[in-house]
This record gives structure tokens, C-alpha cells and sequence, in this order.
């Protein structure tokens, strides 16, 4: 039946009037997969930290420098690094001592230059090259840096997904910096060995590790030990960051990995609903993402954004380690979290 146009123009506009769209009319509707509306991209150090360093001589006294980062913006994306995570590099200055604020988002930091301290709720964390450092949802937080030379962290955060749930709040601490009422690392030393102090786990009862800094040398050891239990593959090994109490992510939103390549060798190739940030911590290499090749070297991150097949390579001569941020925690209680391997998928 043919419909003149007239009448269906008049139809539809009347429809715009009403706020109403017809079903039929919206792309992707019923899509049999995911729309890739983000891109690959890497974030290389050798660009950014220089600018990361000049941004300290141009802001001015009414710039924030508590905030004294450079996000990354995905090529197709206004704000965020992926649809739910937003990355990049922070920069501490000697001296400096940041105020505390909380907020909704939880955030982690992967500290890659310096050394330093983050106050969390009181407890002194002092950071070192490759350590993971959780800032929870509403937990307090400073930076303090007394060293003779700048800290640079990565930061990962879940400020995408919290803003599309219209939940982003934020609160100053009053008076500046929050007071130290705990010992050096005490939440390393309390739970990070594995065993935790008997009747405390039915008591915990926030949606985060009670842990707050991770340990590169210890995470580090781990992964190289489970590497030769596991009889050297080529394709690598990997290791999770955990919640001692629940063995699940470190934070509700957030999840994060150890990844090793061994030199000269490649993963598997993947590809799952949930995205994926890499911050190269060792070696240098490249990854083969939807068929496009994107090389990467130590200090660098890059997304991994959803339902893309990606693969990571080492280069010869080292090997190469990669940390992850991911927002597969988000996908799980859902049932919208879908993976699948190279190996998985039935030939044409």
C-alpha cells in the first residue's frame, strides 16, 4: 500500500509535536550487536608528559591545581576515555600538598613517576612506581609531596557511567587536609597478605577492598611466579586485583588486572562488551585492535573500547607488562556482560 508523502510528513511531524518517535524509524533498535561508536586510541607519554609539566607555568591563581590532570577524550567522544571510564595523567609538584575532597565516582591511581603520599580516610599511602592506589566512592583523599621530584599517576575513573546515572556529587574537606589518624600503608598491613584479621569480614560492609594501595613488587612477583607455575605460555598470563573478603573488584564499578606478554610473543585475541583501558608499565609492543595495528611503549595507555577483537604483542627483547582498568563489574549483575576468544569463534 502506497501512502502519499504529504500525509506521512504531516504525520510524523505531529508525532515530533507530541514527543513521540515511531519504533521503526530509530537505527539500531533492534541491533544484533553492540554499535561501535568509540575508537581505539593511544595515549603516549612522550606527547602528554610535556604538557602535563607546562601546565604548572600557565595556570593561574584562580585555575584549581588540586586538579592538575589531563583527561582523555576519546576522538568520538566529548568527555571519557570509553562510554564509562575516563583516564589520564595527574601531575603532584614537590611541596605541593593538594586539598581532601570525596566524591561519588571512585577513582584508582597507577603511580608511573615519583614517589609520594595520598591520604585516604586518614591513612597515609605512599605511593611507588607501579603501586595501585584506590580512592573509593566518598572515601577522602589528599596528595602530599615531599620528595624532590614530581609524582605522575594515572588516574582511572568510572566519572562516565556516574554521570549518565545523574549520581556525581562532591565535597571539600574543611580545613584543607584531612588529619593523619592512622599509621603508613596500615591497610596494606592489615589485609594484604592474604589473610585477614578473624571476625572482620562479616563486619565489612562497604562495596570496595578495605585495602588501599596494592603493591607493584608484590603484584609483580605474583604474576612472574604464576607464569612459571604455568609452564611459560606464549600467550601470557594474567592476574586480578581483588577484594580479600569477597574475592570479587577492588571497587563496585572498577576492576583491575596485571597483564604479562613474554618477549617477542602475543595474547589471544578477545573481545567483550565491557571496555578497557592499558597503561604500559615494562616493555614496549603493540596491540592489533579490529584489524588496525597501534603501537605503545612504557608509560603509554590506550583504550580498548567495547565489542572490539584486540590482541597485544611484545616486542623482541623484553618483555612487557600491562596494567588494566576495566568496567566489567557494571556488565556482570546485569547479564549484559558477553566475551568471546579467537579460539571460540567458529570458522566461516
Amino acid at each position: 500500500m502506497s501512502v502519499d508523502s504529504a500525509v506521512k510528513a504531516d504525520y510524523y511531524d505531529r508525532l515530533k509535536q507530541a514527543n513521540v518517535a515511531a519504533l521503526w524509524t530509530i537505527p539500531g533498535t533492534l541491533a544484533t550487536e553492540p554499535t561501535l561508536d568509540e575508537e581505539p586510541y593511544v595515549w603516549r607519554a612522550k606527547d602528554i608528559f610535556p604538557l602535563l609539566r607546562e601546565s604548572a607555568e600557565v595556570m593561574g591563581e584562580d585555575d584549581d591545581y588540586d586538579r592538575r590532570a589531563l583527561n582523555a577524550s576519546n576522538p568520538k567522544r566529548v568527555f571519557g576515555t570509553s562510554h564509562n571510564l575516563v583516564a589520564g595523567y595527574q601531575l603532584v609538584l614537590p611541596g605541593e600538598e593538594t586539598g581532601a575532597h570525596r566524591h561519588s565516582p571512585s577513582a584508582i591511581r597507577l603511580l608511573l613517576h615519583g614517589t609520594g603520599h595520598t591520604t585516604i580516610d586518614g591513612e597515609p599511602v605512599l605511593m611507588r612506581r607501579g603501586d595501585l592506589v584506590l580512592t573509593p566512592q566518598y572515601a577522602w583523599h589528599d596528595h602530599r609531596l615531599n620528595a624532590d621530584e614530581p609524582m605522575i599517576w594515572l588516574d582511572g575513573l568510572d566519572v562516565p557511567f556516574v554521570r549518565g546515572q545523574h549520581g556525581q556529587f562532591a565535597e571539600e574537606y574543611e580545613g584543607g587536609l584531612q588529619p593523619l589518624d592512622k599509621p603508613e600503608d596500615a591497610s596494606v598491613l592489615k589485609f594484604g597478605s592474604g589473610l585477614v584479621p578473624s571476625g572482620v569480614r562479616e563486619t565489612w560492609t562497604k562495596t570496595y577492598s578495605p585495602i588501599n594501595k596494592y603493591p607493584y613488587d608484590e603484584a609483580r612477583r605474583t604474576l612472574y611466579n604464576l607464569y612459571e607455575v604455568e609452564g611459560k605460555p606464549r600467550t601470557g598470563v594474567a592476574i586480578d586485583y581483588v577484594n580479600p573478603f569477597t574475592g570479587g573488584p577492588v571497587i563496585a564499578t572498577l576492576a583491575c588486572s596485571l597483564t604479562l606478554i613474554p618477549d617477542g610473543a602475543a595474547t589471544r585475541a578477545y573481545r567483550h562488551t565491557p571496555s578497557k583501558v592499558y597503561c604500559v608499565l615494562e616493555g614496549s609492543g603493540y596491540s592489533v585492535i579490529n584489524g588496525e595495528r597501534y603501537d605503545w611503549e612504557k608509560d603509554d595507555f590506550f583504550v580498548v573500547p567495547s565489542w572490539h577483537w584486540y590482541e597485544h604483542h611484545a616486542d623482541a627483547g623484553s618483555d612487557a607488562v600491562l596494567f588494566s582498568i576495566t568496567d566489567r563489574p557494571i556488565y556482570e549483575p546485569f547479564g549484559l556482560l558477553r566475551e568471546q576468544s579467537a579460539d571460540s569463534v567458529p570458522s566461516a
